[in-house]
């Protein structure tokens, strides 16, 4: 049967003749088997440059979510067309035609038939070198810096059938290229190569591994183990290559003797002179406003945003080159020559150095094609959504607060004007939220500048309102975000100590500038003691944990780095709680037991907090991704150490709204805890322990919680957010209320209502609503009504298995649980981790 699964709105055809398009697709419980093969249509013509491949299995081994690539051939359709993307599944059985490989793989090179009788070589010892024909060949070069070795460390590939033929190859490699006796950089490479044209759509990440030196606390650029490149670009060599270069509608080509160069140097904006934009030495020392380009040493043209594309040409076949969002990640640049095109993929060599920081990469987007070609972006439909139920909570219908997170895409205070105000462009900052509402205690200051570091995972929240809209503009920011978060603040190392390798940084310090810590936190140069146990130094940390927008944004498009950030987060936080497994981690945490924000391992207990709620929520996703029960039986475990059906709230003293306001945050989590069990007709005891808390804390709330604001005097900053955070109340109480009983319910709705009325009347008087950290609460906690009826309470005959709560730890079985395991070897590495002054005795981890 026939099944329309999404839509495509094709924006312009005045230029490009093809698009090409990745999405995930969502699918029914138990619909369709992990085995089954598919035909994708578009507008009732099918595909043949695609190819379908299963991502993830629901718990009976049904599919899903599928994943889709292809391209689509525009010239079919008009300009004011949607695309209606259809699926079918194909009957199994024998092939109609015995499928011969196209692929010859020896130690050297991949090698693969075309359709067009061209060969494709794929050269395994560097990275990105393609060839075709030995006409023309790709490579990524570094410029002014000769590699001392490049070391393949990883080379894999898929072979992907449609129709019965052979359609597509997805080739993933990486290495590790050193640049000096202490210095190395690691690039990895996922492409897409379609058959019948050799097409190609790939990424490509640029990666320092190494930990950064952080005195103090302090994470500022100029660190020693960062890397200075002048430029990595990605060349195309050949014999008259003839490039041209398309710019505002203008060709430009060049000649033996007359070379081309574009360079991006800025955003072009009016603020391209913001302190965004600082180096080491706090200064914003970029040339000029916007791009030039020149033929030789003539300017030929200059203006604001370029916007290029490239052409070359191969034994008579033109194709066409495009490295995405060039002028938002600059310093961007392109040289173009007789027999030869370069296009920055990070840094410029007509710029200052580019610092890639310790633990920081950046991934870049290419495709090579014999035509033009433009992105596509995929809607879901939304009874095809729906019905395939995995998203529990996304709601079916509008709510009240939805003309309020509207301005977050329209008006003088959206996200994109916000960029645009403070400039947050280049190719750190292209994707990052401005945190306007750290200026609260500096309004008159021009530029002041913080980060948002994916505080309360506007990923996510943008993404949800993408689902719910289908306008693309959500989209478009939860991709230059997740894209943004997955690559800068994401601790991209396992040198460091385990409470910070992996692990996602925190925003800029609150009420403070970012200097030059840029996204890593806290800066030498800010001021101290700003606001009340203000800490002035750390790094990652336990509370600042948000992984459900990355892991959505995987699955809805592909983006394998967002996928590693997400289980980067989460082990990093996994490490962050339950320790790293050595004597010396054990020690540590043993002395560390009794402070605030940690787990007690004398107890076993977990703080109940955000911080315990986004693991929490961490480990769920994993499970999300990579489907084992050690992650369910792990959610149980914290659920269980950290709330009780019997808890004493007087002891708790939920009162101390400081102190104590996240607990909501720690029961949202353990929401989607009961309903993963609901969803895999788990009816055990710690499902039941789950919904027994989960009640427990409704029912107080039912009876004594209130707006935030109601007791201003109370609250160290009485401003919006803490309405933003009374949103979380909506949710539990609506989602509780279908656990409890008659009376309790009646209470507990009448009790949201109460407070949904305050809310809104605070949000839509304020003008504090607009600034990023309210919206971003809005856009994750305001539909409340998809909590609601996401609750699918299951009786005890659909158990399947019981589970026995876990005792209590003490101090010396949790010693005992480090010894059976240890490593010498191991205890040196977190040694000189923990205490980097080692090393010269003992060596780099």
């Amino acid at each position: 049967m026939t099944q329309t699964v999404g839509t495509i709105q094709v924006a312009s055809l005045a230029k490009e003749t093809c698009g090409h398009f990745k999405t995930g697709l969502p699918c029914p419980k138990g619909m369709w088997p992990a085995v089954t093969q598919f035909r994708l249509a578009a507008n009732g013509i099918l595909l043949s440059d695609a190819f379908i491949k299963t991502s993830q299995l629901w718990p009976d081994g049904s599919i899903k979510w599928l994943l889709c690539e292809g391209l689509i051939d525009l010239q079919h359709h008009s300009v004011s067309d949607e695309i209606v993307l259809t699926l079918d599944a194909v009957e199994s059985g024998a092939p109609s035609n015995k499928l011969v490989s196209p692929v010859n793989n020896n130690d050297e090179a991949l090698s693969l038939s075309l359709g067009s009788g061209k060969t494709f070589t794929i050269n395994k010892a560097k990275p990105f070198e393609f060839a075709t024909n030995k006409h023309l060949s790709s490579s990524f070069d570094i410029v002014d810096i000769t590699p001392q070795s490049i070391t393949p460390i990883a080379f894999s590939y898929a072979l992907h059938c449609n129709n019965n033929e052979y359609s597509a190859l997805t080739v993933e490699q990486k290495y590790e290229i050193r640049l000096g006796s202490d210095k190395k950089l690691i690039v990895e490479t996922e492409a897409s190569i379609f058959l019948s044209t050799g097409t190609v759509c790939a990424h490509l990440t640029m990666r320092n591994p190494s930990a950064a030196s952080h005195p103090n606390g302090k994470w500022d650029l100029g660190d020693p183990n960062s890397i200075y490149l002048k430029e990595c670009c990605i060349s195309f060599k050949g014999k008259s290559l003839e490039p041209t270069l398309t710019l505002n509608s203008d060709v430009f080509s060049s000649s033996e003797h007359e070379e081309l160069t574009l360079h991006q140097a800025s955003s072009g904006f009016e603020n391209w002179q913001s302190p965004v934009h600082v180096n080491q030495d706090n200064v914003n020392s970029l040339p000029f406003r916007g791009f030039k380009l020149y033929q030789s040493d003539r300017l030929l043209l200059s203006g604001n945003q370029a916007h290029p594309l490239f052409n070359i040409s191969n034994s008579g076949n033109t194709f066409s080159i495009h490295v995405d969002k060039f002028w938002q990640n600059f310093p961007s640049s392109a040289h173009l020559t007789a027999d030869s095109l370069s296009v920055s993929l990070l840094g410029s060599r007509h710029s200052e150095n580019t610092e890639l920081q310790p633990g920081e990469q950046k991934t870049r987007r290419i495709s090579i094609a014999p035509f033009d070609i433009q992105s596509l972006q995929v809607v879901i439909d939304s009874a095809w959504l729906k019905n395939a139920s995995v998203l529990p909570f996304l709601p079916s219908k509008s709510c009240e607060f939805d003309s309020l997170i509207k301005s977050g895409i329209e008006g003088p205070s959206s996200f994109f004007q916000k960029r645009i105000d403070i400039d947050e462009f280049g190719w750190r900052h292209f994707g990052e939220l401005y945190a306007d509402h750290e200026k609260a205690l500096a309004p008159d200051e021009p530029f002041f500048v913080s980060h948002y570091n994916n505080q309360y995972d506007p990923i996510f929240g943008m993404l949800m309102q993408w689902l719910l809209s289908g306008d693309p503009r959500w989209f478009e920011l939860a991709d230059d975000l997740a894209k943004h978060v997955a690559d800068i603040d994401v601790y991209h190392t396992s040198d460091d100590k385990p409470e910070y390798s992996g692990g996602l940084f925190w925003h800029t310090d609150h009420y403070v500038q970012a200097y030059t810590a840029s996204h890593r936190t806290y800066s030498k140069h800010q001021p101290s003691g700003v606001y009340d146990d203000h800490a002035g130094g750390g790094g990652p940390g336990g509370q600042h944990c948000y992984t459900n927008g990355l892991t959505l944004h995987y699955l809805l498009t592909g983006y394998t780095p967002s996928r590693d950030a997400a289980l980067s987060i989460t082990q990093w936080v996994t490490n962050y709680y339950e320790g790293d497994g050595t004597l010396l981690g054990a020690l540590l945490a043993l002395k560390n037991s009794d402070l605030p924000g940690v787990k007690n391992v004398k107890t076993g207990k977990y703080p109940l907090d955000r911080g315990t709620g986004n693991y929490l929520q961490a480990r769920l996703d994993r499970y999300e991704l990579q489907g084992c029960d050690s992650d369910i039986e792990a959610a149980s475990h914290i659920i269980a150490h950290t709330v009780s059906p019997t808890d004493d709230f007087d002891q708790l003293q939920l009162d101390n709204v400081e102190a104590t306001w996240f607990y909501t945050v720690f029961l949202q989590a353990v929401c989607r805890f009961i309903s993963v069990k609901e969803l895999r007709s788990e009816c055990d005891s710690s499902y039941q322990y789950a919904v027994d808390s989960l009640t427990h804390y409704a029912n107080w709330m039912a009876v004594n919680e209130y707006a935030y604001l109601d007791k201003p005097d109370i609250l160290e900053f009485p401003n919006q957010t803490w309405s933003g955070q009374d949103l979380r109340k909506l949710c539990l109480l609506h989602f509780a209320s279908n656990y409890l009983t008659e009376a309790h319910r009646a209470l507990a709705e009448q009790k949201a209502e109460q407070l949904a009325d305050t809310i809104y009347q605070r949000l839509s008087t304020s003008t504090e609503t607009s600034t990023t950290r309210v919206i971003c609460l809005m856009m994750q906690n305001a539909h409340y009504s998809g909590f609601k009826q996401a609750a699918r309470p299951l009786s005890s005959t659909s158990t399947q298995k019981d589970q026995a709560l876990t005792e209590k730890s003490n101090s010396l079985s949790f010693l005992l649980s480090s010894l059976i395991d240890l490593s010498p070897s191991r205890e040196r590495k977190q040694l000189v981790k923990r205490f980097p002054q080692l090393q010269k005795w003992l060596g780099k981890p």
